[in-house]
C-alpha cells in the first residue's frame, strides 16, 4: 500500500504540475535569443539519450515512454502527449533537467506535431 502511495503522488507530481519545473533556469552555453520567441516544455519518462550530431549542429535524440509537451509558436500554444517509443530530437541547448531516464526541460524551438 505504501508503494501504491508513493508512486501516486509522484505521478501527481511529474504530470499534473508542471508550473513546479518551469521556472528552472539552468543555462550550459551562450546562445542567441530565437526572433520569434518559441519555445516548447517537455516533462516525462524517456528512454536512453543520444547526442547526434546533424549537419554540424549538436542535438540530442530519444525515445518516449511517456511525455507531455507544452509548445508555443508566434503566439499559438499547443500541448498533448507523446508516447509508445515516439522519437523525438532536439537541438542540444535547453534549461532544466535532461537525463538518460527523465526530461524536465524548455527547448528554445517549437514542436511541430
Amino acid at each position: 500500500m505504501r508503494k501504491v502511495v508513493i508512486f501516486s503522488v509522484l505521478c501527481l507530481l511529474l504530470f499534473l504540475v508542471p508550473s513546479i519545473t518551469v521556472g528552472i533556469k539552468i543555462k550550459q552555453e551562450s546562445e542567441t535569443e530565437s526572433f520569434f520567441n518559441e519555445w516548447t516544455f517537455m516533462q516525462g519518462i524517456i528512454t536512453r539519450l543520444r547526442r547526434v550530431k546533424i549537419n554540424g549542429g549538436r542535438f540530442v535524440e530519444f525515445n518516449v515512454i511517456f511525455v507531455h509537451y507544452r509548445t508555443h509558436w508566434y503566439g499559438n500554444v499547443r500541448a498533448g502527449f507523446f508516447h509508445r517509443f515516439e522519437r523525438i530530437i532536439f537541438p542540444e541547448f535547453h534549461y532544466g533537467l535532461l537525463s538518460p531516464r527523465l526530461v524536465f526541460a524548455r527547448f528554445n524551438m517549437a514542436l511541430f506535431t
